[in-house]
């Protein structure tokens, strides 16, 4: 058998796996396989995306607590500072809360409703924005620009252009200062 045959069947094998694989995706959706039509081509990111959302707040591993408002959140400083330049800074820039041995970091001025909302999103890439209330959004909003979440903050002003309006928009403002 030539060469050119032997590698003739060994791709035709490859294809016969691939499209058992993908037979085996279409039926058992829960355990779903994410491949790529290319040959070659392999993407797993949902399943990613699922494992580091498992992470969230989650004491097992990680390696610091976040304060805010006497709520404490679990967190591990690698995933902060490679989602969040503020973060990187904070978390290995020298400064006090870089320490190893400074395990629990306090961040001040914020709603802790709001900075889990954040972390989630941190963690999961995900939020659901129909669940929040306003005032919370828009405290999230900040945070999320204080932490160089561009892409969340556009997708974030965007929802609130379309739900608010002056009148709740007033009355938000109002309810924030007391």
């Amino acid at each position: 058998m030539s060469t050119w045959q032997q590698h003739a069947l060994s791709n035709a094998a490859i294809n016969s796996q691939n499209q058992s694989v993908n037979n085996h995706n279409n039926n058992h959706r829960s355990n779903s396989v994410e491949t790529s039509d290319s040959l070659g081509d392999i993407n797993h990111t949902s399943a990613l995306s699922g494992d580091f959302g498992n992470l969230f707040n989650q004491s097992d591993y990680s390696d610091i607590e976040l304060l805010v408002e006497s709520e404490h959140f679990y967190a591990h400083r690698i995933i902060l500072a490679a989602r969040s330049e503020y973060f990187r800074a904070l978390l290995y820039g020298g400064l006090r809360e870089s320490q190893c041995d400074n395990h629990i970091i306090e961040i001040k001025e914020c709603q802790s409703a709001a900075f889990k909302i954040l972390l989630q999103y941190i963690y999961t890439g995900r939020i659901n924005l129909l669940k929040e209330k306003e005032d919370i959004l828009l405290d999230l909003l900040g945070l999320v620009h204080q932490y160089g979440f561009q892409q969340l903050e556009t997708s974030l002003s965007i929802y609130l252009k379309s739900i608010l309006s002056l009148k709740n928009l007033d009355l938000l403002i109002i309810m924030h200062r007391k």
